[in-house]
C-alpha cells in the first residue's frame, strides 16, 4: 500500500513529502512520488519547435525528480520510495492517478512553488480534494511540523459521512486517538441545545474501537462584517488554541476548505491552516 504525493519540487512539496514519509514509516506504508508538467507554447507555429521544447521540459524534470527523491530517500533510507512524471494537469490528472494502483491517500502541502507566482496553489489543492476517490492529507508549509497523532479534531454538523471519514482516517493511521467534535452554531442557536446535541451524536463516535475519549469544542459565529463568513475564521481558532494534531473533514464539508484557502473579498485576507487536514474520498 503506497501514499501518493505529488510535487512542484518547491520546498513547500518537500515539507508535505517528508510528513508523508514520517506516516509511511510508522505505519508501514511505500511513497510514489509523481509530477505532472504541461508543454509551454513557444509562441510559434512550428510544429517540431514545440517538440524540441516539450522534449526539453520533460527531460529537465527526469533530471530534477531523480534529485528531489535521492533526498528525500537519504532522510528516509528504510522507507521504499518511487516516482514518475507524467503530461497533465495537477488538478486533473492526480485523481485519475490515484484510482491506478494500491494508494491509500493523497499527501500535498497548501501552497506550492507557484505561490510565488500569483498562481494560487490552494485553489489546486481544493480541486483535488474535492475530486479524489482516496482520502487527502493537506499539510501546511510550517517547517518541522509534528507527526505525532495523539488528538484529532473532527469537523461535525451530525452528519453520516463525518463516521465515514472518521473509519477511513482510523484505517489508514491504524491508532488509537482521542476525538474533539468541532462545532460551529449559529448565535441564535442555544448553547445548551448545542451541547445536548453533541453529546448525543459523540455516541456513534465514542463506538469506534480506535477513540479513546471526545471532548467538544464549540463556538458562535460572530458577524462582525455582515458580507464575511466566520465560520472558517472560528473553526481554524478553535483548532489553533486546542491540542489537535489534524483535523478531520467529511466531503459534506468541503466548501469549508474552499473559504478558508480562498480570498475574503470584505477584507482580502487569506487565513492560513496550521495544522494538517484529512479529507474524506469523493465518492
Amino acid at each position: 500500500m503506497k501514499i501518493l504525493v505529488p510535487t512542484d519540487f518547491s520546498e513547500n512539496a518537500f515539507l508535505a513529502a517528508q510528513y508523508a514519509a514520517e506516516i509511511a514509516k510508522k505505519h508501514h506504508y511505500s511513497l510514489h512520488i509523481v509530477h505532472f508538467y504541461t508543454a509551454v507554447s513557444s509562441g510559434f507555429d512550428e510544429n517540431e519547435l514545440e517538440d524540441l521544447r516539450e522534449q526539453s521540459d520533460v527531460l529537465k524534470a527526469d533530471l530534477t525528480i531523480k534529485e528531489w527523491v535521492s533526498r528525500l530517500q537519504a532522510q528516509y533510507p528504510d522507507i521504499s520510495i518511487s516516482y514518475h512524471n507524467d503530461r497533465g494537469l495537477l488538478d486533473e490528472a492526480l485523481p485519475k492517478e490515484a484510482k491506478r494502483a494500491d494508494y491509500v491517500a493523497i499527501a500535498m502541502g497548501t501552497t506550492g512553488a507557484s505561490a510565488n507566482k500569483n498562481i494560487f496553489w490552494g485553489s489546486n489543492t481544493a480541486l483535488i480534494v474535492a475530486k479524489s476517490p482516496i482520502p487527502v492529507i493537506v499539510i501546511p508549509n510550517i517547517p518541522q511540523i509534528r507527526t505525532e497523532i495523539k488528538k484529532v479534531g473532527l469537523l461535525t454538523n451530525f452528519k453520516q459521512e463525518e463516521l465515514t471519514t472518521l473509519q477511513e482516517f482510523v484505517h489508514i493511521f491504524k491508532q488509537e486517538i482521542d476525538v474533539a467534535l468541532i462545532h460551529v452554531y449559529k448565535e441564535s442557536e442555544s448553547m445548551t441545545s448545542v451541547t445536548n446535541r453533541l453529546d448525543s451524536w459523540g455516541f456513534n463516535v465514542d463506538e469506534f474501537s480506535a477513540v479513546r475519549q471526545t471532548s467538544k469544542l464549540v463556538a458562535p459565529t460572530v458577524k462582525e462584517d455582515k458580507d464575511q463568513d466566520t465560520i472558517p475564521e472560528v473553526i481554524s481558532k478553535l483548532i489553533d488554541d486546542h491540542d489537535v494534531d489534524i483535523i478531520l473533514i467529511s466531503k459534506t464539508r468541503k466548501t469549508f476548505f474552499e473559504r478558508l484557502f480562498t480570498s475574503s473579498v470584505s477584507k482580502a485576507m487569506t487565513l492560513k491552516l496550521q495544522k494538517p487536514a484529512f479529507f474524506g474520498k469523493t465518492i
